[in-house]
């Protein structure tokens, strides 16, 4: 029987007492046989992403080109709504910022 930690989803060895991916306890949880093994599903977990946006805001600001790069790599995250919607606005961010550059210069 496969078992799967609660938290994050992560599948677990029968013997496991702590989960390999999130670290949580496992011992004091009890798992239960799904009624129905094919209706069983794992519960999705959203990816962060946060460091990449972080480093797609700071290159938009500073190196438009690879600001635009950056952005691009989040639009095309599909485990991550979050990533997509700052992708958009490193986007707009590093387009506005090439566009004054150019117009200052």
């Amino acid at each position: 029987m496969s078992k799967f930690c609660p938290h994050c989803g992560e599948e677990l060895v029968d013997s496991a007492k702590f989960c390999k991916s999130c670290g949580r306890n496992l011992e004091n949880i009890q798992f239960s046989k799904p009624d129905n093994a094919s209706n069983f599903t794992v519960p999705a977990v959203e990816k962060d992403h946060k460091y990449a946006i972080i480093i797609a805001y700071v290159l938009a600001l500073l190196i438009p080109l690879f600001g635009v790069f950056a952005a691009v790599y989040l639009l095309t995250r599909n485990d991550s709504q979050k990533a997509k919607t700052h992708g958009k606005y490193a986007l707009i961010v590093a387009v506005a910022v090439w566009i004054i550059s150019f117009v200052l210069f």
